[in-house]
């Protein structure tokens, strides 16, 4: 597989998140095209949980601790950069920071008429950039049934791909990746309690791919997190450096070996989604989607919590039809943080359609037979 140094170029799929944003495109390309950028200092070691991980240089960011309660991260106040305004909701556009150098570009969508709508937060993984949350269809539909949404991509991806070498990447430097992203989720949510027109007593969280790891893991040390819906989570390291589409081949060698590896154990799926037990939880599996292996879903979904819901779509029909058609993937998430809430109680959703919206469910015990 070719590699290139000012275009990384290669395949994935384009995830969309309304009815043409949210399908599931299996073929595409990983992009992460910018200039080349200063040397990072090669890292050290530090700890997470007794396994080495590489040192941070950024003395107000410790990649050593998944929580940010003891975080020295401070928000600057957000920089607005526009209101766009429909009969059905408004968009905000922000740029925060609280880590230097790396400016976050943030999507606060509200649902018109609603006081104190509760949230979503939507990460999408790699590759992925802002476009959907600029787009009318995914703004109304996320917005649907009285809630806000917050949107943002992860670190090194996307207007965040900056300050590393051309030869560093989201999956080469993948423990940071992770690790940053689970405290701008955390951030995220401070800054949805900071705000009198926010609910941020109900606050939940959708992630794809890579975006579906960062979430379930950053609610493990967040309570506030009420309900996480996981869809196509990457996970069990070994398996998916081994075996996922998204690693170039010429590259694959590298992630490897035990010392790329063992930073990741404790951010591994595999490991934290028993943690998650007595939370909302759902993950969706597109089971056809082959950047994850079939195996690393199959470990995956064997230590769901019991309480989990478990959705499987074994063809991109399926998933077309169950989950996309009239945008029912999100109708699960959005029941869970509209529980309890005003906007929620009084919102005009028809309930019997949401719940006729899950998709098919399985058991997580019991596997879907074709």
């Amino acid at each position: 597989m070719p590699s290139f140094r000012h275009f990384r170029f290669h395949t994935s799929f384009r995830l969309l998140a309304a009815i043409a944003l949210m399908a599931i495109s299996l073929a595409g390309n990983r992009v992460a095209g910018a200039q080349a950028a200063e040397q990072r200092p090669k890292p050290g070691a530090a700890v997470l949980g007794n396994i080495p991980v590489p040192d941070n240089n950024d003395p107000s960011e410790d990649l050593t601790e998944l929580s940010i309660e003891h975080s020295s991260l401070t928000a600057l106040e957000p920089v607005p950069g526009g209101v766009e305004t429909t009969d059905a909701y408004i968009s905000e556009f922000y740029q925060m920071q609280w880590r230097a150098g790396d400016p976050v570009e943030v999507y606060v969508i509200r649902p018109k008429g609603v006081v104190k709508p509760p949230v979503v937060i939507y990460l999408y993984g790699y590759p992925v950039d802002a476009d959907r949350f600029r787009n009318p269809e995914f703004c109304r539909l996320v917005t649907r049934g009285g809630v806000a949404a917050i949107g943002f991509v992860p670190a090194l991806v996307g207007q965040r791909y900056h300050n590393v070498p051309m030869k560093e990447w989201f999956v080469s430097k993948l423990h940071d990746s992770i690790v940053r992203t689970a405290h701008d989720v955390q951030m995220l949510v401070n800054y949805v309690g900071s705000r009198p027109d926010l609910d941020g007593s109900h606050v939940a969280v959708f992630g794809q791919g890579a975006g579906a790891t960062i979430a379930g893991l950053a609610a493990t040390v967040d309570t506030r997190i009420q309900a996480i819906d996981l869809l196509d989570p990457w996970g069990d390291w070994p398996e998916w450096m081994a075996k996922s589409n998204l690693v170039p081949e010429d590259e694959r060698p590298a992630f490897l070996k035990p010392e790329f590896l063992k930073p990741l154990v404790p951010l591994d799926p595999v490991n934290w989604l028993p943690a998650l037990a007595g939370r909302s939880v759902k993950m969706d599996d597109a089971v056809y989607e082959s950047n994850t292996p079939p195996a690393a879903k199959a470990r995956m979904e064997a230590v769901l919590p019991s309480t989990a819901v478990l959705v499987r779509y074994n063809t991109k029909t399926d998933f077309d039809q169950s989950a996309l058609q009239d945008g029912k993937l999100v109708n699960w998430i959005r029941q869970q943080v509209t529980r309890g809430s005003v906007a929620g109680n009084n919102s005009p959703t028809n309930n019997a359609q949401e719940n006729a919206g899950a998709g098919r469910i399985d058991s997580p015990s019991q596997p879907h037979l074709p």
